[in-house]
C-alpha cells in the first residue's frame, strides 16, 4: 500500500506541474493577443491620422 502511494505521488505532481502550465500558456495567449490588438489599433490610428 505505501509503496503504491510512493508510486502516485511523481504522477500527482506531473499532473499539478501539467495544469499550471496550461494555465500559463493560456494567460500568455492571452496577453499576447490583446498587445497585438492594441497595436493594430494605434497603428490603425497614427495611418488614419497621418494619411
Amino acid at each position: 500500500m505505501l509503496q503504491k502511494a510512493r508510486a502516485a505521488l511523481p504522477l500527482s505532481k506531473i499532473r499539478d506541474r501539467a495544469f499550471e502550465g496550461a494555465f500559463f500558456s493560456v494567460a500568455l495567449i492571452a496577453m499576447a493577443g490583446w498587445v497585438y490588438f492594441i497595436t493594430l489599433l494605434l497603428v490603425r490610428l497614427f495611418v488614419w491620422f497621418f494619411g
